[in-house]
């Protein structure tokens, strides 16, 4: 499987910066950082991969991992408008 930057980009973009590392290979880190209850439970704010196929799989476990995290974050209430 063969895997571009830019549709690495298109799928990961929004939640994360993706970007080459100084020594070799490819970093991500997320948008908005998680939690700590979620990175105790084992996922992370930084990836990291040695070819843009291994990041992507990388990526793709967060992101299989993380929807039950983020399902049990509590909502934030919206600000009260002020009359």
């Amino acid at each position: 499987m063969s895997v571009s930057l830019s549709s690495l980009k298109n799928e990961y973009g929004r939640e994360w910066a993706i970007s080459d590392a100084v020594g070799g290979g490819w970093y991500a880190v997320r948008r908005v950082l998680l939690p700590d209850r979620c990175n105790e439970g084992g996922l992370s704010n930084v990836r990291c991969g040695r070819t843009l196929e291994e990041l992507a799989r990388n990526l793709a476990e967060e992101r299989r991992f993380e929807a039950p995290c983020v399902a049990d974050a509590p909502l934030r209430s919206s600000p009260q408008r002020v009359s």
